[in-house]
């Protein structure tokens, strides 16, 4: 937990942490769980915007990664990585799974606009029919 709060002081959290409020809050999803069910689909959603950073930051998540050619390439194998790390470690992948159902995912997305504080960090703007659109993927 220090050294969470000591990366959030010099690296302030955005849209993944936003959209995860409502599925714990709502749904007493463990926050860890909650980030990581939307890490994938908030990744892919920026990355028009943040493709350079993800690349940048890819190879020291994941060295094998250094062997990927671009930043594209680097950027959305560093994402499916992320995505499959969940698998691995035989995490819930989906919202369905922690007994989300569809219906809720508006107010969910709604709920989640009111997270400015976070939104503001995030490199793409996120608008509810975007927050909406992540969570449809995740469910």
């Amino acid at each position: 937990s220090m050294l969470a709060g000591q990366a959030f002081a010099n690296s302030p959290v955005a849209a993944v942490h936003a959209l995860a409020y409502p599925i714990g809050g709502s749904f007493h999803v463990p926050h860890g769980l909650s980030n990581a069910l939307v890490l994938p689909h908030v990744l892919r959603f920026n990355a028009p915007d943040a493709s350079h950073l993800y690349a940048a930051i890819a190879c020291d998540a994941f060295p094998h990664l250094a062997s990927e050619e671009g930043t594209q390439g680097r950027c959305a194998a560093f994402i499916e990585e992320l995505a499959s790390l969940s698998k691995k470690l035989r995490m819930q992948t989906r919202l369905r799974e922690v007994n989300i159902g569809e219906e809720h995912l508006p107010k969910m997305a709604a709920n989640a606009m009111k997270q400015q504080r976070l939104l503001v960090n995030n490199p793409r703007p996120v608008e509810e029919a975007d927050a909406l659109a992540i969570y449809r993927a995740a469910w």
